[in-house]
């Protein structure tokens, strides 16, 4: 059986097992095999550390993701501009895109968290964000900004507290934007109001892109 990573829906720890969940349903266990790696085999196959033989689960209903677990933050967008170096200057965030018109889809939470910032383009916020939302997952471990949403779509409030796949405003073109979009960022730490430099106080802005796949979400 060869896996497909493409449909990994997420993955469970299980005592010693990686349980991997599939989008159709299916999982997979996946078991040390003492040099550091976990194979995917039959838990009583009988088979010595180091090999495995695939198979195939019973067909299930698919579980629900467990608590904490992360969504996607634009479901069907593509990624038009990765973090790094462009246009002669670093770009700190991702922006993914559904659509060449005015306004795309519901731009959702990717995790568990704190609202810190909610604004829509018409209230006064960054102008160059737009309709933009700024959070921190409840542990501290990372702050989230979510930007250039559609005028008017803002769904959430500064003080809530809302869980992965929450959706935060639609996905739009304005602030200082040449297309519609979303631009998310991701920033080491728990940050109340983080801005990219020159702006940014000492706030670290990581790479979206491997955080979001080490958490499940296939993007």
């Amino acid at each position: 059986m060869a896996l497909d990573y493409r449909t990994i829906r997420y993955v469970e720890t299980v005592g010693d097992v990686l349980r991997m969940h599939y989008t159709d349903g299916k999982r997979v266990d996946c078991f040390p095999d003492g040099r550091g790696r976990f194979l995917p085999r039959a838990a009583n196959s009988g088979t010595p550390p180091g090999t495995y033989e695939p198979w195939e689960p019973p067909e299930e209903p698919t579980d629900p993701p467990p608590p904490g677990s992360w969504a996607h933050p634009l479901e069907g967008g593509t990624v038009t501009s990765g973090f790094g170096y462009r246009w002669g200057g670093f770009h700190y965030g991702l922006d993914i895109s559904t659509t060449t018109a005015a306004v795309g889809g519901p731009v959702r939470s990717v995790a568990d968290m704190v609202i810190t910032r909610a604004y829509d383009a018409f209230e006064g916020g960054n102008e160059s964000a737009g309709t933009y939302v700024k959070g921190h997952t409840p542990d501290g471990s990372y702050t989230m900004t979510y930007a250039h949403g559609a005028n008017e779509t803002l769904l959430v409030a500064v003080g809530q507290t809302v869980t992965a796949g929450t959706v935060l405003f639609t996905e739009g073109g304005t602030g200082n934007v040449t297309g519609t979009h979303l631009h998310f960022e991701i920033i080491q730490g728990s940050w109340d109001d983080p801005w990219a430099p020159p702006y940014n106080n000492g706030a670290v802005f990581l790479d979206p892109l491997p955080i979001l796949r080490a958490n499940g979400v296939v993007i």
